[in-house]
């Protein structure tokens, strides 16, 4: 059974996929708090809709699909931190 933390990382997956190249950090921590403010059902029932699976899924199924979502290396390595990223010159709103 996938615990919450996989899932979690699985549906930001399905998100960044979405929304393609560009995705910088401070998008991503504000897409991991909203992800994990959600409640345990509508997680599951969020996962279930992404996946094209009738809710509510038994978790077998969920495990399954689950294995075939692929995630970004910089999420499955936890490299988004929420800090901004200062390999650049800082924009105004970092300084």
């Amino acid at each position: 059974m996938a615990d919450r933390e996989t899932k979690e990382r699985k549906l930001i997956a399905l998100m960044v996929n979405d929304l393609g190249p560009g995705f910088g950090e401070r998008e991503m921590a504000g897409l991991e708090k909203e992800v994990s403010a959600l409640p345990d059902d509508e997680l599951d029932r969020t996962l279930a809709g992404r996946l094209d699976l009738p809710h509510p899924v038994d978790e077998e199924t969920l495990d399954r699909a689950l294995l075939h979502v692929e995630e970004p290396e910089e999420l499955s390595r936890g490299n988004f931190t929420g800090a901004p990223d200062m390999s650049h010159e800082a924009r105004p709103e970092e300084r």
